[in-house]
């Protein structure tokens, strides 16, 4: 950060004693002892107490996205803040916090017309500055948020991967009765699963090859769980769907995602597919069929609705965790998640 005086009492003495998880290139990782993050006079350093691996960063592990390396990653975590910058007043040091990880100008155009998430200068705490698969995290004042006490560590650590789920909801409009279709039932499939049940949808139909996860779904609120075979059998034209959502990234899975849509329809991409990846879609037919076609990146001011919908258990999240480890067994814990043995890995540095 900028500036490194800090006004607290608790000032990290900055020698190489953090334990941190770095990506050093594609496919190469370890744990390292690194520098105590720099306080900032507007930051501030979270104490991390639970981290969630995300599919993005496999994406960055594998060098297919916008990261450049070294880097330590996460950026879905809660914590206690141990450090305050000096010109900071909204926090304590001891106060329990969850960060957004996108950090924006506030400047640029797109900033200015309320789409931080497309800033100019965008950074990413986890994805572009250190993330919070390390013990401690600085990050501006200005993306920390408090929990409040009714929300468990386990479950405040999916805030961030909720927001961006209400931020997709936002970009489409399930109306009362809508038939829904939904395509993976990995940890955000099954966030999107119970945020589109209560939606008012009529049937949330989940395409999903694993049979605990297809079981996990059902449990969550999926009205029916299908397998890769049986929803390519149910594809006609027109399709019977008003909204698909598309949630693994994988090309084969979105060439095809359009064939389930009825005229008028909304196609949701929510799935992270590889930079550079490309499908070939008809064009004729979106026109034809009045087809609205939308992309949602990141997640911009959700924050909040993500907290207030933990806050009120209509969500549960808690049962998507299925391993929870410490910092020194992230390589077992990663090398789950990536074959797909897991649902959601936390951490707890």
């Amino acid at each position: 950060m900028a500036d490194t005086h800090s006004g607290s009492s608790n000032k990290l003495k900055n020698k190489l004693n953090m334990k941190a998880i770095v990506f050093e290139g594609a496919h190469r990782l370890s744990t390292q002892n690194v520098a105590d993050p720099v306080c900032g006079a507007n930051d501030v350093v979270v104490r991390v107490t639970q981290a969630g691996i995300c599919g993005t960063d496999l994406h960055i592990f594998r060098g297919e996205y916008l990261s450049a390396f070294p880097l330590i990653p996460g950026h879905e975590f809660v914590g206690r803040v141990a450090e305050v910058g000096s010109q900071v007043h909204t926090f304590k040091v001891g106060d329990r916090v969850v960060g957004d990880p996108n950090l924006a100008c506030g400047e640029c155009e797109f900033c200015r017309s309320l789409q931080p998430n497309h800033c100019r200068n965008w950074q990413g705490i986890g994805i572009t500055q250190p993330g919070a698969f390390a013990e401690y995290v600085a990050m501006p004042a200005r993306a920390v948020y408090r929990v409040p006490d009714e929300i468990s560590d386990t479950a405040a650590a999916f805030i961030e991967p909720l927001s961006c789920v209400v931020y997709a909801l936002g970009h489409i409009r399930v109306r009362a009765g809508d038939d829904v279709l939904l395509y993976g039932a990995g940890p955000m499939g099954l966030l999107l699963t119970q945020a589109l049940h209560h939606s008012g949808a009529a049937r949330v139909v989940v395409v999903e090859p694993n049979a605990q996860r297809a079981a996990l779904a059902k449990q969550v609120g999926a009205d029916i769980v299908l397998t890769p075979q049986e929803a390519a059998a149910l594809a006609q034209d027109p399709g019977e769907f008003h909204v698909v959502v598309e949630a693994t990234g994988v090309p084969a899975v979105i060439q095809r995602a359009l064939d389930h849509l009825r005229p008028g329809g909304q196609y949701l991409q929510f799935g992270v597919a590889p930079i550079g990846t490309t499908v070939a879609w008809d064009p004729y037919r979106i026109f034809k069929n009045d087809w609205s076609v939308h992309g949602s990146f990141a997640l911009s001011f959700t924050f909040q609705p993500a907290i207030r919908w933990l806050k009120s258990r209509a969500l549960d999240v808690e049962l998507l965790v299925s391993h929870v480890l410490p910092l020194s067994d992230f390589e077992s814990g990663f090398a789950a998640f990536m074959r797909g043995d897991s649902l959601k890995v936390h951490l707890r540095p």
